[in-house]
């Protein structure tokens, strides 16, 4: 997987470089940055104050390159995901080679994806990036945490 980061403005990169930073050196200032953006993304926008906050607390930053495989079919999950812009191509296959997969549907700006990661059930599909993608990443234990909570 290749993660690169592009130039944004000084606003956006405030937020990201908050979230690239380990969750134990997060400031409550930093967290307060990332609470106030993902607020305006819509995968969060029904979320419970509470829950968001903790989502600032474990969530990484993610800006993939054009067709790069996040995990394929049969995978075991280890992370869940929201799109943050960009879009990602869901593709399945009838057999266990890849390169016969039909993509079935594309995740937009907003999307959520990756609960297999609760129950640990191999992934459904294959999701490649059709584009330059932002994604907000949370790694399992994160999220089951989450779930118990909420």
């Amino acid at each position: 997987m290749v993660a690169v980061h592009t130039s944004h403005s000084s606003s956006s990169t405030e937020w990201i470089a908050c979230l690239d930073k380990r969750p134990l050196e997060r400031s409550s200032e930093d967290v307060d940055i990332i609470f106030t953006r993902l607020k305006e993304v819509k995968a969060f926008e029904k979320f419970h104050p509470n829950l968001l906050q903790q989502i600032c607390l474990c969530g990484y930053y993610e800006n993939l390159e054009k067709g790069i495989t996040l995990f394929r079919q049969g995978d075991i999950g280890t992370n869940w995901y929201a799109v943050l812009t960009g879009s990602l191509d869901v593709k399945v296959s009838d057999t266990s080679n890849h390169q016969d997969a039909v993509t079935i549907c594309t995740l937009g700006i907003g999307t959520a994806f990756g609960e297999s990661v609760l129950d640990n059930t191999p992934r459904h599909a294959t999701i490649v990036t059709r584009e330059n993608s932002e994604l907000l990443r949370i790694e399992q234990k994160d999220f089951k945490a989450l779930w118990e909570v909420s």
